[in-house]
């Protein structure tokens, strides 16, 4: 299983705003944590979340910096928002046996 090619999937699905490229990803009972806290469970919850990230015009993420490990992956990224600010966040994949994302944490990097 290529986990950086799972991490790098993900990217390209934010970066095309492509919702269904986003929750194919993900394994069918997920966790999807976003910085603030809030927990989406399952495709259906995912997709709507992602549906109107996507709908509020969602950062473009480019990759800074990539940790792998045995079925896990960190990714540092840098995500330019619609104004042209960035904000730094840490993306946290767990990777079930088939493939999927079964639970990714965004962390908000602050200083």
């Amino acid at each position: 299983m290529n986990l950086v090619a799972i991490a790098e999937a993900y990217i390209a699905a934010v970066r095309a705003r492509d919702v269904d490229a986003f929750v194919a990803l993900f394994a069918e009972d997920a966790l999807y944590i976003m910085p603030n806290g809030r927990e989406y469970r399952g495709h259906a919850a995912i997709r709507e979340v992602q549906a109107m990230v996507f709908e509020a015009g969602s950062p473009f993420p480019t990759p800074l910096f990539m940790t792998v490990g045995d079925k896990a992956i960190a990714v540092e990224v840098e995500a330019r928002l619609p104004d042209g600010t960035s904000r730094f966040t840490a993306n946290h994949y767990r990777i079930d046996d088939a493939g999927k994302i079964a639970r990714l944490s965004v962390f908000m990097k602050t200083g």
